[in-house]
């Protein structure tokens, strides 16, 4: 139950203040724009808004705004599966073809590996079909064509590579499942008994009291962010929420209305690290963490459960660079009285385009196990990154060699040289985690 006193209480007493400033410090930044809530055992710490719902309307957003969650809708789909799996009707163990039968290799994949993204199948999202289709309502079978045929990357359980399509199929199962679309399923199954009263699935139709428009930073400002329908989405991005959705639904968790305590750990444990079933396994300062992340044009998003201290950050925004995983990182250690790095500007200077150019290519990054491929253009004297299924970014210098831009997140990135004095990758810092994407 949400306890406004409590808030208000803390607001005045110092550590309420203390998260609502460091919030506030990553919106004047225009580094965030959103809702923060924050608690710990019975009490809710912050529950706030930061910036704006809709810049042309001139309204902020609050607690009670409503946004896209992104890939923070894969935990909700792995949790309904489960559900099937306590009542004795699935099993981990069954495998696609008892869904769709003619599905390829689906008598090798199982649910396990959908679950656990270890299936091989690759990530439909990164394909060229995907920006086409994107903005149109999608058939179940039909966004499942996008990906059907295409070759595994690996044989199912050999590794780990984080994959939309994984969830997608196990939408697909739901459906199977329940006779219902996606959506129905997930509102009986998870949101009804947890009381997310405003949480949902279809975006773009009905009117939904206090929603929030997407935006992006272009580098030269503020504009809307490009519309990718619901449908597109499915079980891997499809839902919307509020902070206080996600609070009930944090409580739900705790209080097993939504699965068994031991299926919760199970799904907490039985996967590859980094990940279990539906949710991103984390250590943040020290302390286990268990939630997940979600971003999508315009959109992101952080749930994380400190699970062993009884502490929640839940953080929306409605910013497609937002530093959501900065933000849970210092709101959590003011929460454990630990210190951390407040947000500063970021200063650019001016290359000649000329000069720009020697960082064209393609540049080979792989995270969470999957692959995509950065490419840099000079494109109107600005060099551009491109990334599959993301908005095109422009990249400002901070030195002759080291670059920010704005994209799923922020990203930091140094060109690095061979003897020879070629490029031969970047240094990726990509919302903290750092990785080399190599020249292809």
């Amino acid at each position: 139950m949400i306890k406004p006193q409590v808030f208000s209480h803390f607001l005045k007493t110092g550590l309420g203040s203390e998260l609502d400033a460091i919030v506030k410090a990553y919106a004047d930044l225009n580094r965030f724009s959103g809702a923060v809530l924050v608690r710990r055992g019975d009490d809710i710490l912050l529950r706030k808004g930061y910036g704006m719902a809709n810049h042309e309307h001139g309204v902020a957003n609050t607690p009670a705004t409503v946004f896209r969650i992104g890939s923070m809708t894969k935990p909700f789909t792995a949790l309904a599966i489960m559900q099937w799996v306590e009542r004795g009707v699935l099993a981990v163990e069954d495998t696609v073809s008892r869904f769709v039968p003619d599905y390829p290799n689906g008598e090798r994949i199982t649910l396990h590996h959908l679950l656990s993204n270890t299936s091989g199948i690759p990530d439909y999202i990164l394909m060229p079909s995907f920006p086409t289709v994107a903005k149109r309502r999608l058939k179940t079978d039909e966004l499942i064509a996008l990906f059907r045929d295409a070759p595994l990357l690996f044989e199912p359980g050999e590794r780990f590579a984080y994959s939309n399509s994984n969830w997608v199929l196990l939408g697909k199962v739901l459906e199977q499942m329940t006779g219902k679309p996606y959506g129905e399923a997930i509102r009986e199954q998870i949101f009804e008994p947890a009381g997310m009263a405003t949480a949902g699935y279809t975006w773009e139709t009905p009117l939904i009291p206090h929603r929030a428009q997407g935006y992006v930073d272009s580098g030269n400002g503020i504009i809307n962010a490009e519309f990718i329908d619901e449908t597109a989405l499915h079980g891997a991005g499809g839902l919307y929420a509020t902070v206080d959705d996600l609070l009930r639904f944090d409580r739900a968790l705790a209080a097993g209305k939504i699965v068994r305590s031991d299926t919760l750990e199970r799904m907490a444990a039985n996967g590859t690290a980094p990940y279990g079933y539906g949710w991103e396994l984390e250590s943040i300062h020290g302390r286990r963490v268990v939630g997940h992340s979600g971003g999508m044009p315009g959109y992101m998003s952080n749930f994380a459960r400190f699970v062993d201290d009884d502490v929640t950050v839940i953080v929306l925004s409605n910013l497609g660079s937002a530093e959501v995983k900065a933000l849970t990182e210092a709101l959590g250690a003011i929460v454990f009285g630990l210190p951390y790095e407040k947000p500063s500007a970021r200063r650019f200077i001016e290359i000649d385009p000329a000069q720009l150019k020697q960082y064209e290519g393609d540049y080979s990054l792989t995270y969470f196990g999957r692959t995509s491929v950065l490419s840099f253009r000079v494109e109107n004297g600005q060099l551009m990154m491109h990334v599959p299924g993301l908005p095109s970014s422009i990249v400002r210098a901070m030195s002759e060699t080291t670059f920010f831009a704005r994209s799923k997140g922020e990203v930091e990135m140094t060109f690095l040289r061979d003897q020879n004095g070629d490029i031969k990758g970047i240094d990726v810092n990509w919302s903290g985690h750092r990785q080399f994407a190599p020249r292809i």
